[in-house]
């Protein structure tokens, strides 16, 4: 741990929360710069989370202290992963400009993923592995990243991917000849110390961002490792190699459908034959069927029975009970059984779903709203 010494101002409680608040803190804010912050401790009380709010800093508690100077301690592994995908996130950005123009628009960080946000509603995947490729080369290059305080003016002549609207000095984060930028956050002081950098996803944001996610360091490590657990897990269950792991479930899964087809229509055929023989119970003028049994087969008995005159068709599902009928308005049905039973679902004209494990209580209810239709 990193020692250092903490004046607490005042402990405010907040139900269950207990939050210390100073003026100045060692600790690095949650969320400042899209960085995750620091954990530690404060006397005897955890730091659980860290926060900046109007000129002060929240620190977020497992014990009350009272206000005071305290010895306080923050967690250096934690700045250490900190400080690794930060300057990660430094060279992607950069390597996306370089190698295809795509500029950073935001940085988020994660407690196991990071992201950046691409100007660009998608990224070739051949862009994607030529930028983590010169991002790798960065880091094995191990660069020597300088943190440099210097006035604004000679900062407009280094060539900043984005120039900070502040006033005085600026915080810039060099890294060797291949990027510069500004950035208040924590950092390594060699690209060497990162180790890898490994892109895990992408997808779609706003229509027109693409968000990268990405591991650094013992990260990566960790997320390969898990990976390669799944893969020898999944082989072993569908005994075939890695190698060949792919074709084997291509294979399952043209296999899954083709009998699910076959399924699909004994079930269809096998709710004919039910709706023939099956007898329903006569509630005032209307004919109440009620079933249950197989998702399969109750999929398409309303088919066979809904058009029936005055046919009411009851559906017991595991977890939801279904209301099928072309003769009455569902959706009157379904709002009666809510005000009564207080049931949550929903309705249309023709079906309504109600959730509920057992269909007793629906169908005794049903019986009584049904003769005054």
């Amino acid at each position: 741990m990193t020692a250092g010494r903490i004046r607490i101002d005042e402990v405010i409680k907040d139900g269950e929360k207990i939050i210390a608040v100073s003026r100045t803190s060692p600790f690095y804010p949650d969320g400042k710069g899209g960085q995750l912050g620091d954990r530690g401790k404060i006397g005897p009380a955890n730091v659980l989370k860290v926060k900046e709010k109007n000129g002060y800093i929240l620190h977020y508690l497992d014990a009350h202290l009272e206000p005071g100077d305290y010895e306080c301690e923050i967690d250096p592994a934690r700045r250490k992963d900190i400080a690794c995908q930060h300057t990660a996130q430094h060279i992607l950005s950069a390597a996306f400009l370089k190698v295809a123009d795509l500029e950073t628009v935001s940085f988020h960080m994660g407690e196991r993923v990071s992201t950046i946000d691409l100007n660009a509603p998608f990224v070739l995947e051949d862009v994607l592995e030529e930028a983590e490729d010169l991002a790798n080369e960065v880091v094995r290059s191990c660069e020597r990243v300088e943190i440099l305080e210097i006035e604004k003016e000679e900062a407009e002549k280094m060539n900043l991917r984005k120039l900070p609207n502040v006033e005085g000095k600026v915080r810039v984060v060099k890294i060797g000849d291949f990027d510069v930028t500004a950035c208040g956050g924590f950092h390594v002081e060699n690209t060497g110390e990162i180790g890898l950098i490994k892109i895990v996803d992408t997808e779609k944001v706003k229509k027109v961002l693409t968000r990268i996610y990405f591991t650094a360091g013992d990260r990566a490590l960790k997320d390969y490792r898990e990976k390669d657990k799944l893969l020898k897990s999944l082989s072993r269950v569908l005994t075939t190699s890695t190698k060949e792991l792919l074709k084997r479930a291509e294979n399952l899964l043209e296999e899954v459908k083709e009998k699910s087809a076959k399924l699909d229509k004994l079930s269809e055929k096998y709710a004919e034959i039910l709706s023939k023989v099956a007898e329903p119970e006569k509630v005032g003028k209307y004919y109440l069927y009620h079933f249950s049994g197989t998702p399969e087969e109750m999929k398409y008995l309303p088919k066979f029975l809904a058009d029936r005159k005055d046919t009411i068709v009851l559906l017991e599902h595991p977890d939801r009970i279904e209301i099928v009928s072309n003769w009455i308005d569902c959706r009157k049905i379904f709002e009666k059984l809510k005000d009564q039973l207080n049931v949550e679902g929903g309705s249309s004209q023709k079906r309504a779903v109600i959730t509920a494990n057992s269909a007793s209580r629906i169908v005794e209810k049903l019986r009584e709203i049904l003769k005054w239709f």
